[in-house]
Formats: C-alpha cells, sequence, structure tokens
C-alpha cells in the first residue's frame, strides 16, 4: 500500500501484489506539489491472536464474589494452581476466538511494516 506518511491510518487506495504497482498508484493518486515524498509498506493482516488471561479473569471473579459476600469470600480463586490456570486460559482463549468468528468480531485491520520512502514525481 502507499501513503502520504510513514505512520498513522493507511487504507487509501488498494492492495497491490508489488511495491511497484503501489508506488504507482501513489503516484496517481497524490499530486507531487502535495507531497513531495510517499511512503510505500507491505500489509501484515493481524490476524485474531488473542489470547485471555485467566489471572485477570479468576481475579475478577473473586472481586465479584467478595462484593457480594463481603471478607468470607477473602482470597478466593487467589491459589489456583499454574498448571489448572493455564488451562482455563487455553480454554478461555479458544473460547472467545471462537465466539468472535462467529459473530464477526474478529479485526478488519493491519499492520504497515517495510516501510520505505520514495519520490512523487
Amino acid at each position: 500500500m502507499f501513503n502520504h506518511q510513514p505512520d498513522g491510518i493507511w487504507g487509501t487506495g488498494a492492495y497491490h501484489d508489488t511495491k511497484e504497482a503501489a508506488m504507482a498508484e501513489g503516484k496517481s493518486y497524490y499530486l507531487p506539489e502535495d507531497y513531495k515524498t510517499l511512503y510505500v509498506g507491505q500489509v501484515e493482516p493481524y490476524g485474531p491472536t488473542i489470547t485471555v488471561d485467566a489471572e485477570r479473569v479468576l481475579e475478577d471473579i473473586g472481586e465479584s464474589v467478595y462484593d457480594e459476600c463481603g471478607e468470607s469470600a477473602e482470597g478466593y480463586l487467589s491459589y489456583v494452581k499454574p498448571e489448572h490456570e493455564q488451562i482455563l486460559s487455553d480454554r478461555l482463549t479458544k473460547a472467545v476466538s471462537e465466539w468472535m468468528q462467529e459473530f464477526g468480531y474478529t479485526p478488519d485491520f493491519f499492520k504497515i511494516v517495510n516501510t520505505e520512502p520514495f519520490k512523487n514525481k
């Protein structure tokens, strides 16, 4: 893709198979008197590589139970074995990923990498 700045949000123009094609579209899109230098970069899709932190979930549950039951619930879920916490994290991550897929909440944005300037002539 091309852009008039090296960072920020990219989204002007189309995806191209080659750097040269992106540069050509950039030169036809922006006038040289407006931008003497343009930028080209590779689109790197952001896949749903999310992870759910079970420790945070357990803390949230513990706080909710404490709020409801008071001091008798202090420390609830504070001593979960690390291997059990990892199992919970894996299961929650899988469930959230499937939910994102099912209802269309997967990311539709991307990162731009290997950005290079080029002259707009």
